[in-house]
């Protein structure tokens, strides 16, 4: 701080996440504009001031600008702009593939989201939208601000010019695997919960909740012991008969043993991601509410622009988005199937 008296820092006193420290900064801010950097991320010469005069120059309808993210090294993408999925996930455009092996959008070109690492908000609006959704702690909060910023009638556009590299994960490897699988689950049910209009909400719900269940069952079913139970079939011949000798011997010597157990942490973190959106369903229906007045644009419309994308991500994906129920599922939107590789290096 003896370096640089001009710095505020916020203690917070403990950890609230990426949302919760954009927040309270935002919260006690009085510039025109609002510039966002991760604190794992490097800025290159001239980031601050492209992203400044991007967002003077941009017309009044724009309401964010997202600049460029490369790694490290500064030879592969991190970020140059991302797709959503129908049910709420998002991915970044050619991340990992070498600079200029793919398509990138030129200086203001629209983008569906900004990404929060690396961007720039005229504050005003940013507030009246209700900025990032303090819930989400980290991670797809600047997909749900991108969806709500289109569908108020904004637009968010890009600049390359302002280039960060980033040292990706650096910080949120350390939540672990599975504590971070639980955030983007529930946060991505929380994203399509909030924002989509009325009527796509009833038509796509199907196939987001089927997604899900299809899934967790994946995972219950192939990750832990006792599964078979599971997928037993009523009244099957391995059933013993309820009240025959045999059952009542089998009783005594299972009195204690589960018919099956969950321990597999994948399971656990879909199970988990699940709980807290049926305990929160009552604050998601009413943050809905205060999004859905804010709508100038329809769903149909934006989608006409970064079309939904269908991409097999989880094990068991293949065989969901090629069942035949899944497809009389399937969201009456402008959608594109890919495959996981098409859009990133894994």
């Amino acid at each position: 701080m003896r370096k640089f008296p001009q710095v505020r820092l916020l203690p917070l006193g403990k950890n609230h996440g990426f949302t919760g420290g954009i927040v309270a900064g935002v919260a006690r801010s009085q510039a025109r504009n609002i510039a966002l950097l991760n604190n794992d991320a490097v800025p290159e010469a001239g980031w601050l001031a492209a992203l400044v005069d991007a967002i003077d120059k941009a017309p009044d309808d724009v309401i964010s600008v997202g600049g460029k993210i490369v790694d490290m090294s500064g030879e592969l993408i991190d970020f140059v702009g991302g797709v959503m999925t129908f049910d709420g996930h998002a991915f970044q455009n050619g991340f990992r593939y070498p600079i200029g092996s793919r398509g990138e959008p030129l200086s203001g070109d629209e983008l569906f989201f900004a990404c929060g690492g690396n961007m720039i908000s005229r504050r005003e609006p940013f507030l009246t939208l209700g900025g990032f959704d303090n819930d989400y702690f980290a991670y797809l909060e600047d997909v749900d601000f991108g969806w709500r910023s289109w569908l108020a009638g904004h637009r968010v556009l890009y600049e390359p010019r302002a280039t960060v590299r980033h040292a990706s994960s650096a910080t949120s490897a350390r939540l672990g695997e599975f504590e971070r699988g639980v955030l983007f689950e529930r946060n991505a049910l929380q994203t399509v919960l909030k924002n989509y209009e009325d009527d796509l909400l009833r038509d796509v719900a199907g196939s987001i909740f089927y997604a899900y269940l299809h899934r967790l069952h994946h995972y219950v079913t192939m990750r832990n012991r006792g599964a078979a139970e599971l997928k037993r079939a009523p009244l099957s011949l391995s059933a013993p008969l309820k009240n025959g000798f045999w059952s009542r011997v089998r009783k005594r010597l299972n009195r204690d043993r589960p018919l099956a157990t969950i321990e597999d942490p994948l399971t656990a973190m879909q199970f988990r991601a699940f709980e807290w959106v049926v305990s929160n369903a009552d604050k998601i229906a009413q943050k809905r509410s205060v999004v859905q007045r804010l709508r100038r644009r329809s769903d149909r419309e934006i989608f006409d622009r970064f079309p939904l994308h269908l991409v097999p991500t989880y094990p068991g994906d293949e065989s969901l988005m090629n069942s035949a129920l899944f497809r009389l599922l399937r969201p009456p939107l402008p959608s594109v199937e890919k495959n996981l590789g098409d859009i990133m290096r894994t």
